[in-house]
């Protein structure tokens, strides 16, 4: 083989690389659409997913419904070749596919869908500026499901409990400090800890 077919190979297996897990996707969105587990003797895309390809269930619909979303919404991203336009990762394209179509949440209520301008503040940021699913997280989940001002509330006094425990276990392998010192701030952190529990206990 020549350097330059060589060369050609190299490109092809970085363009395989690149593109693995939405080719993977693709090809159990196949199976599904055609029955084709069925003809291989399996009852479920689930089933065969995991006894033959080895792929969880939760994995299994993490593709498809990546997949699903990007069929949908993005379609020409799934022309790009990981190469010449990087593909984002798996985990920022399901977050994407959870925000454009919500499910209910574990107390039964469903989101509203979110605004054109979230939408396409989201496609910015996952199929262009390539964000990670933590970054997503931060900047969007606030957007998509807010908080009420009660879980706000909650929300803050967790944190400021956990600040607390925190510095407790800090000071407490301070050696600099004196016995009574850190005894008398693992009290005032205790004594904190408890009037926080009470107020996120108290109705606002």
């Amino acid at each position: 083989m020549s350097k330059e077919a060589f060369r050609m190979q190299v490109v092809a297996r970085a363009r395989a690389f690149k593109r693995s897990w939405v080719d993977m996707a693709e090809i159990l969105v196949q199976v599904r659409s055609r029955d084709l587990h069925h003809t291989w003797g399996f009852e479920t895309l689930h089933g065969y997913a995991l006894e033959e390809l080895n792929i969880k269930r939760s994995t299994c619909d993490k593709l498809t419904g990546s997949y699903h979303a990007m069929e949908r919404h993005v379609p020409h991203v799934l022309e790009w070749d990981g190469v010449g336009q990087a593909m984002p990762t798996m985990d920022a394209v399901e977050y994407f596919a959870r925000a454009v179509d919500p499910k209910p949440s574990r107390d039964g209520d469903t989101p509203p869908p979110p605004s054109e301008e979230v939408v396409q503040d989201l496609k910015q940021a996952i199929f262009e500026d390539l964000a990670s699913a933590p970054s997503l997280r931060r900047r969007f989940n606030d957007v998509l499901r807010p908080k009420s001002d009660d879980q706000q509330r909650k929300a803050v006094l967790g944190r400021v409990r956990s600040t607390a425990t925190r510095l407790e276990s800090l000071v407490s392998h301070l050696d600099e400090l004196s016995g009574d010192r850190v005894e008398e701030v693992v009290r005032c952190m205790e004594e904190l800890r408890h009037d926080l529990d009470a107020l996120t206990t108290e109705s606002p």
